[in-house]
């Protein structure tokens, strides 16, 4: 049997608290990755991706974005999406 290594990312974002019509959304999201697959390729399509759409060199943190803060104050939801 060869050796493989799954890595497990799981990160939530958002705010138990009471609604607030300004970030109305909780997410979790969940990446698995087989290590033994290059996904070189997948990161520099989603930096070139983040580029295109202003954010050159911008690490993506949910929670900001679901709440409309910083970088993200401006941004319509179809683009936040």
């Amino acid at each position: 049997m060869s050796d493989r290594i799954l890595s497990v990312f799981i990160d939530e974002s958002g705010d138990f608290g009471p609604y607030e019509q300004h970030s109305p959304y909780y997410l979790v999201s969940l990446v698995l990755h087989d290590q033994s697959i290059d996904i070189s390729k997948n990161i520099a399509d989603f930096e070139s991706h983040l580029k295109n759409l202003g954010y050159e060199h911008h690490a993506v943190h949910t929670g900001p974005l679901i709440r409309r803060e910083s970088d993200y104050s401006n941004d319509l939801i179809e683009d936040r999406k």
